[in-house]
């Protein structure tokens, strides 16, 4: 459900700039040559995943020289789930019948309300850990209500 290099070239970007780029910075972000050489991400990787978050209202980007990637709101606005989103991290279950085959209805109808719910239930779970939960490392709930 979750394609983990993706999610962590992402959260770990977000995480650099939260932590080295202080609010109200200005023009003076992060950029993301400097991000790939700190955590060895492949360059033009980093590029791409920094301008989805940018295109998606995540970070704020400035151009030219003294440019660079900030955050847009504050850390405690953004949620795991949207970063996922924003890069393409997060897996869907195609909901078509060619995987099912000839498969009986109710055994169709249960297995798309197991994937479903399980899908429900990590999108949730997602949504309540946001940017600042991962900056000031509090411990995150992992209990998912049913």
């Amino acid at each position: 459900m979750l394609r983990r290099k993706t999610a962590i070239y992402a959260l770990l970007s977000l995480y650099d700039i939260a932590t080295h780029v202080p609010e109200n910075s200005g023009n003076k972000g992060m950029r993301a040559g400097d991000i790939s050489e700190r955590h060895a991400l492949p360059r033009a990787y980093a590029a791409k995943i920094l301008s989805q978050l940018a295109g998606a209202g995540i970070l704020h980007s400035d151009r030219g020289p003294r440019g660079g990637f900030r955050l847009q709101r504050p850390a405690s606005d953004i949620s795991l789930y949207e970063v996922f989103q924003a890069v393409g991290a997060i897996e869907t279950f195609d909901q078509d019948d060619n995987d099912l085959g000839d498969l009986p209805i109710p055994v169709r109808s249960a297995i798309r309300g197991v994937t479903d719910h399980a899908a429900g239930g990590f999108k949730n779970y997602l949504e309540r850990i946001t940017l600042q939960d991962v900056v000031s490392r509090q411990p995150v709930d992992v209990h998912v209500p049913t």
